[in-house]
């Protein structure tokens, strides 16, 4: 009897080994399962590489975009505080170029004194439009247009 006893005991620890072999087999990720993982990682890392070039390239053409509006509201401004009897509200359009932080623009103003465009000899319509020559992207290569009206400063028939 003693040693069926032990063949039971004997029968018990055997089953409790294999147990424990099936356990140690599952535990841990097989290298399908890391490959797998690594080539999603491998996707994810390059869509996310691709969104910060696509940032970079927009944060550039951005800052092209507003040297341009600054350079066209500074165009703007010279011709704000010109007297209005002066010589360039008599030229119908005038092109210059201008270089700023070694970025070339041209700069083409336009001044309408006539009725077909809005103006006259008291009222002058003033367009201001500057394009990049050398841009970093398609839309920031665009023209940057200011159009200001600017009057006579004499005295009209509206005031005693």
């Amino acid at each position: 009897m003693e040693f069926d006893v032990n063949s039971k005991t004997t029968d018990r620890i055997s089953c409790r080994s294999n147990a424990g072999a099936r356990k140690t087999r599952q535990d841990g990720f097989t290298l399908l399962e890391t490959t797998i993982a690594l080539v999603v990682m491998m996707i994810l890392a390059l869509g996310a590489a691709s969104l910060f070039v696509f940032a970079v390239r927009f944060d550039s053409g951005a800052n092209d975009r507003a040297a341009t509006l600054a350079v066209a509201q500074q165009a703007m401004e010279r011709l704000r505080k010109t007297s209005f009897s002066d010589a360039i509200f008599s030229t119908a359009s005038l092109t210059e170029t201008y270089t700023s932080a070694d970025h070339p623009y041209t700069i083409v103003t336009s001044v309408c004194s006539t009725s077909d465009c809005g103006g006259s000899p008291e009222l002058k319509v003033i367009t201001v439009r500057v394009t990049p020559a050398a841009a970093s992207s398609q839309w920031s290569s665009t023209a940057a247009t200011i159009i200001s009206r600017r009057s006579t400063p004499a005295v009209g028939p509206y005031l005693p």
